[in-house]
C-alpha cells in the first residue's frame, strides 16, 4: 500500500512507522515541519504531492495537565482546525482507509470502570484536559459523518494511557509514566534524599505500552471496518502508587517518596473494556508494565540528549 502517517516523528509515529516499513509498505512519514496542517492549502499540497490510498492521521496538539490547563484555547483550535481540515482534504483526495486516533480522556469524567465505547459523549471529560478530550471526540463524529454521507471505508480508535520509548518526557507537559522516569532519574543523579509526588496514590489506570498500540492499529486496519470506535489498551488497572514505586524502583531511587494529599488524584479509576478489540482483532498487548517501564527507562537513561526534555 501507499500510506501516510501523519505525526510519524511522534511518540505512537515513531513506533508505528517502522513496522509499517518492515511489512513492505510505501510510506511517507510526515511531522509538523513538512505541513502546516492549519492551512487547507498545505493540506492540499500535501495530498496532490504524495497521494496516498491509505492513511494513519496521528497528528495532535498534545500534553500534560498543566499544559492544558494554563493554554486551553490552543489546545481546543489547533486540534479541531488541524484535524476538520485535513479529514476533508483526505475526502476530497479520495483516501481509500483511514485511520483516526483520539483519546481514552474524552469519555466521561462520571463513566464507569470498565470503560465502554458507548459511554462516548454520555457526560464531558475531566475539566484538567476537557479542551483537547472534546476537539478530538468532535473529529470522530466527523469520520463517522463522512462514513455516512461518502461511503468510506475510516475507522477510528482510542488508545488508554499509553507509554514508552520517544515519549515526551517535559516536567511541564508529560503524562505520568514518562514524568514519573525524568523525575526519578534526576532525583537519583542530584542524590535527591526524597521526591514529592502528588495526591495520595489510589487512583487507578490502565497503561499500555506504545509498541502494543502500533501492533493493534496494524491489525485494525487489516480486520476492522465499524463506524464505532475501539478501545485499545491492556484492560487491566494498575494503582498510581503501584506506578511510582515501580518507576522508582526500575530508575534504582532509594529516597524517601512522599505523597502530597493536598494536591488533586483526578479521575479515581479509569481501565478501559477491551472486549471489541479481542474480539474483532484478537489482539492481546504482549508488553507487561513491569517490561514496559524498563524499555521506557533504558530507552530514556540512552537518548537523554535527544529525548524531549
Amino acid at each position: 500500500m501507499t500510506m501516510l502517517v501523519t505525526g510519524a516523528t511522534g511518540f505512537i509515529g515513531s513506533s508505528l512507522v517502522p513496522k509499517l516499513r518492515q511489512m513492505g509498505h510505501n510510506v511517507t512519514a510526515l511531522s509538523s515541519k513538512d505541513y502546516n496542517l492549519l492551512e487547507q492549502a498545505e493540506i492540499r499540497k500535501l495530498f496532490k504531492e504524495h497521494s496516498p490510498d491509505t492513511v494513519f492521521h496521528l497528528a495532535a496538539k498534545v500534553g500534560g495537565i498543566v499544559a492544558n490547563k494554563t493554554t486551553p484555547a490552543e489546545f481546543i483550535y489547533n486540534n479541531l482546525g488541524l484535524n476538520t481540515y485535513f479529514l476533508e482534504q483526505a475526502r476530497q483526495a479520495g483516501v481509500k482507509r483511514l485511520v483516526y486516533l483520539f483519546c481514552g480522556c474524552a469519555y466521561s469524567a462520571d463513566s464507569p470502570s470498565p470503560i465502554k465505547e458507548e459511554y462516548l459523549f454520555k457526560g464531558l471529560p475531566d475539566q484538567n484536559a476537557m479542551y483537547y478530550s472534546i476537539a478530538k471526540a468532535t473529529n470522530f463524529l466527523q469520520v463517522q459523518a463522512y462514513r455516512k454521507q461518502y461511503g468510506l471505508d475510516w475507522i477510528s480508535l482510542i488508545p488508554g494511557n499509553a507509554y514508552g520509548p520517544n515519549d515526551n518526557f517535559s516536567d511541564k507537559n508529560s503524562h505520568v509514566v514518562p514524568g514519573l522516569i525524568r523525575r526519578f532519574h534526576f532525583a537519583k543523579e542530584n542524590g535527591d534524599k526524597s521526591i514529592t509526588v502528588w495526591g495520595t496514590g489510589s487512583p487507578v489506570r490502565d497503561f499500555i505500552y506504545v509498541d502494543d498500540v502500533a501492533a493493534a492499529m496494524l491489525l485494525a486496519l487489516q480486520k476492522y471496518h465499524s463506524d464505532q470506535p475501539m478501545n485499545i489498551s491492556a484492560g487491566k488497572g494498575t494503582t498510581i502508587k503501584e506506578l511510582v514505586e515501580l518507576v522508582g524502583k526500575t530508575v534504582g531511587f532509594e529516597g524517601e517518596i512522599i505523597w502530597d494529599k493536598t494536591k488533586p488524584d483526578g479521575h479515581h479509576v479509569k481501565i478501559f473494556d477491551v472486549t471489541r478489540m479481542r474480539e474483532e482483532l484478537g489482539f492481546e498487548p504482549k508488553v507487561d508494565l513491569i517490561a514496559g517501564v524498563k524499555k521506557t527507562y533504558d530507552w530514556f537513561r540512552d537518548n537523554i540528549d535527544k529525548a524531549r526534555l
